[in-house]
């Protein structure tokens, strides 16, 4: 299960940027960490999946043209082993985008394109992180919820058993009668087979 981090603590968040230029890393590198956020730059998209598998990171930045493999085959590997990833594409004409079919398979977020100005991507990041956040607190009420469901589900069930063994003490007629309807109940569907 990921940590939960507070939207106020974005210096928390661990973003990977992934570009075959390392001029593109390094520039995003310098703006990203003037912004507050930890950032780690890779060059080659395979050594970026195998770092993916062994450490965790929030966002990822994502070039799309790159060898030996391009930005829609590194999403396609790392979909296999990580589905929470927020993946953005950079790309760097707006002719060479992916196709909207590609994002939406491959549970791409969105895309944006390589300029000198980073004031768009960092947007584009920032309401990443926020969209990150909202669903580490969803996560984590979910997680509270069904704790809070299986302790209700064990009060009920303890209650049923201890109205049963009440039921029981008071009459010797029905004194282990549920269980013997439960035995023959089991034995019946064993012996009737199914249409």
């Amino acid at each position: 299960m990921r940590k939960y981090i507070a939207t106020n603590e974005i210096y928390k968040y661990k973003i990977i940027g992934v570009d075959d230029e390392s001029g593109i890393l390094d520039s995003l590198k310098v703006f990203l960490n003037k912004a507050g956020y930890s950032f780690t730059g890779i060059t080659d998209p395979m050594e970026a999946i195998q770092r993916i598998k062994e450490e965790h990171f929030d966002l990822m930045l994502l070039d799309f043209i790159m060898t030996p493999i391009h930005g829609d085959q590194v999403v396609e590997e790392i979909r296999k082993f990580d589905k929470d990833l927020y993946i953005l594409l950079l790309t760097g004409h707006k002719d060479l985008a992916p196709p909207l079919d590609t994002i939406k398979r491959l549970d791409i977020q969105g895309y944006c394109e390589k300029s000198d100005k980073f004031d768009q991507l960092l947007l584009l990041v920032e309401s990443g992180i926020k969209a990150i956040s909202q669903m580490n607190q969803i996560r984590e009420i979910n997680y509270k919820l069904k704790d809070t469901y299986d302790k209700l589900e064990n009060a009920y069930m303890e209650n049923i058993e201890t109205l049963r063994y009440t039921v029981e003490a008071k009459d010797p007629y029905t004194r282990g009668h549920s269980d013997r309807v439960s035995e023959y109940s089991v034995l019946l569907r064993q012996k009737v087979k199914p249409f």
